[in-house]
């Protein structure tokens, strides 16, 4: 049975005449009457009955003509929800995010632009540290990541960086150099320093040790800490110091402070990765075109 043969046994079912259904549907007679001949052999039942110079419904096609249409327009709810998905106005992004991309208002913004081109789409945020992004969008678990490790080779994932932000060093207010404007390499040495695991973020960890070692400039580490609020409760009680992006200066308020390190070069990279077996999902494309809209605007 087709989706055709419930068409015509409506149409003829509506007319009460084959010649006047024929006419409407755009066929000719005789292929319209085959039809309904198939059709009845194939549910094994007489859909009509002769009336006059027309036809009318059996008892069993009075019956089958609730179920038709029935089906038909679920059908039709069907083909829509699947040209809905296939133009990218429904369906589900998961998004994956390094909890400090929340201070660049970058991603927010994304969001709000994405909810509001595709309404009928569901977009879930998911917390997630650098180190286990790729794992998730490997396995499936998330459409998009959004932190600050940049992936190894892998042609199974792509990549793009979306910003560079300079590294400044956070101090407590009370601290000998809390009042410069800017500081030097220099100035820190002999201090103790808080940073998160080598794992989170492998580049900028090796990145920070090779800038100071190649000043002959020991980096004392005395916190292992991931979290960012922590890292600064911890500095603004005394414990060390820490690094954070120069964009994230409005956060560092309370009992904190963040300076510029002039002869400190050492950045973080924003980053978005995603699937390229996803490059074609309309959902996904749409994500970072207007990824890249907003960054351009930045």
């Amino acid at each position: 049975m087709e989706l055709r043969h419930l068409r015509y046994f409506i149409a003829v079912a509506e007319a009460e005449h084959f010649g006047r259904a024929a006419q409407q549907l755009h066929v000719s007679q005789s292929p319209l009457s085959r039809q309904i001949a198939q059709l009845e052999e194939e549910i094994g039942v007489e859909l009509f009955v002769p009336s006059g110079r027309g036809v009318k419904l059996s008892a069993a096609g009075k019956s089958f003509l609730e179920g038709a249409r029935a089906t038909l327009a679920r059908a039709a709810v069907a083909i829509e929800d699947a040209k809905a998905a296939a133009e990218g106005r429904t369906g589900r992004v998961v998004v994956g995010f390094e909890g400090g991309f929340a201070y660049t208002g970058l991603l927010p913004k994304v969001v709000s632009i994405f909810r509001a081109r595709h309404p009928r789409a569901e977009v879930r945020l998911q917390p997630l540290v650098n180190e286990t992004q790729l794992s998730a969008l490997r396995d499936g678990r998330i459409s998009l990541g959004y932190g600050y490790e940049a992936p190894e080779e892998d042609p199974l994932i792509r990549s793009r960086v979306l910003f560079r932000d300079r590294i400044g060093v956070v101090l407590p207010k009370e601290h000998r150099l809390a009042s410069r404007r800017s500081l030097k390499m220099a100035d820190l040495r002999n201090e103790r320093f808080i940073l998160g695991p080598r794992q989170a973020n492998p580049r900028l960890y090796d990145d920070l040790l090779a800038a100071f070692r190649a000043r002959r400039q020991p980096l004392t580490l005395v916190h292992d800490e991931a979290d960012g609020e922590a890292q600064l409760t911890l500095v603004a009680s005394g414990e060390g110091l820490t690094f954070f992006a120069e964009s994230t200066a409005a956060i560092v308020r309370i009992g904190a402070v963040l300076k510029r390190i002039r002869d400190l070069d050492v950045e973080f990279l924003g980053r978005v990765v995603w699937r390229a077996s996803d490059e074609k999902d309309p959902l996904v494309r749409s994500f970072l075109e207007i990824t890249a809209s907003v960054h351009a605007g930045r």
